[in-house]
C-alpha cells in the first residue's frame, strides 16, 4: 500500500497572489507533497487548468472536498449531486464529503449516506465522509450508529473534532473508536486536544502527548487499510489558520501553520509504517 501526503490550500491567502492556483501547486511540489486536496467551493480555475498544472509539476490529480448544504435533507441530497458532478471534472482519485447535519433525524442522515454510497458505486470513485462537528459524524458515539447501520459507509478520519466533542483523548471508548478506524480510508492529520481542534504548535514539547496519541490512532488506520488491501492511503496534514489556530494578543497564530503541516508530513513519513 502506498501512503501519500496531500496538501490543502486552507491557510493560504489566495487573494494575495496573481495566479493563486499556480502558486499553490508550485508550493506543494517544492515542499515535498505528493498531491493536493482542494475545497470545491473555493476553486475558481477551470478543471483543465488545474489538471494541467498538476501534471506539469508531477502531482497527482487532486482530492476534492465537497459539502452538502441547505435547510432540509432533500436540499442536502441535491447539493451532494451537484457537487459530485462538478468534482468529477477534476478527475479526483477520492471525494471527501461533509455530508448531512447533526440536527437531522437519524433516518434522514442514513438516507443521505445511502444515496452517497450508491453514487460512489456508480461513479467508481471512493466517497468518504469526514468526521466533523456540525455533521452527523460529530462524535464517535453517533458515528458508530451510522457505521453499524451502513456497512458501505467509509470515513475520512479527522479525529481532532472528537477530542473536543468528548473532551478526552478517546481512550475511554476504545471499541467505538476502533469501529471508525477500521472504516477510515483517508486521514486529515490535524492534532486536537480536549479543549480545541488544533494544538498551538505540533513541534512544541508541551503538545507531545497529543501528537503521540494521534499517531497511535493513525497507525491503526494504516494497519486496517493494509489489511483491507487498500491500494493508496492519502494523508492531508490539516493545521489551519485562525480561528482554528490559537493566536496571541495581536491575533497572530502561535506557529507558522504551513510549516506545521510540512512538519507533520515529514514526521508521519518517518513514523507511519
Amino acid at each position: 500500500m502506498d501512503i501519500i501526503f496531500t496538501k490543502s490550500f486552507w491557510e493560504l491567502d489566495l487573494d494575495s497572489f496573481a495566479d493563486p492556483m499556480l502558486t499553490f501547486v508550485v508550493k506543494v511540489r517544492d515542499d515535498g507533497f505528493d498531491g493536493t486536496e482542494m475545497f470545491l467551493p473555493l476553486i475558481d480555475d477551470e478543471p483543465g487548468k488545474v489538471l494541467d498544472l498538476h501534471e506539469e509539476h508531477h502531482l497527482r490529480a487532486p482530492i476534492i472536498d465537497i459539502v452538502t448544504e441547505g435547510e432540509t435533507p432533500n436540499d442536502h441530497r441535491q447539493s451532494f449531486d451537484r457537487m459530485v458532478d462538478r468534482a468529477l471534472e477534476f478527475l479526483p482519485p477520492l471525494i471527501n464529503s461533509h455530508t448531512g447535519r447533526d440536527v437531522f433525524a437519524f433516518a434522514d442522515n442514513v438516507s443521505l449516506f445511502e444515496h452517497a454510497i450508491a453514487v460512489s458505486e456508480e461513479i467508481g470513485i471512493p466517497v468518504v465522509h469526514e468526521t466533523h462537528r456540525f455533521r452527523p459524524t460529530y462524535s464517535a458515539i453517533e458515528t458508530r450508529r451510522y457505521l453499524e447501520e451502513l456497512p458501505g459507509l467509509l470515513l475520512n478520519a479527522d479525529l481532532s473534532h472528537w477530542m473536543v466533542v468528548h473532551e478526552s483523548d478517546l481512550i475511554d471508548q476504545a471499541e467505538t473508536v476502533e469501529t471508525a478506524l477500521r472504516r477510515s480510508r483517508h486521514i486529515h492529520a490535524r492534532v486536537g486536544f480536549a479543549e480545541g481542534p488544533q494544538v498551538g504548535n505540533p513541534m512544541a514539547s508541551i503538545w507531545a502527548p497529543q501528537v503521540e496519541r494521534h499517531i497511535e490512532l493513525w497507525q491503526r488506520i494504516v494497519d486496517h487499510c493494509r489489511e483491507a488491501s487498500v491500494p493508496t492511503l492519502a494523508i492531508t496534514p490539516e493545521f489551519g489558520p485562525p480561528p482554528y489556530a490559537p493566536v496571541d494578543a495581536a491575533g497572530e497564530p502561535a506557529s507558522d501553520v504551513w510549516e506545521s503541516n510540512i512538519y507533520m508530513k515529514d514526521l508521519l513519513r518517518q513514523r507511519l509504517v
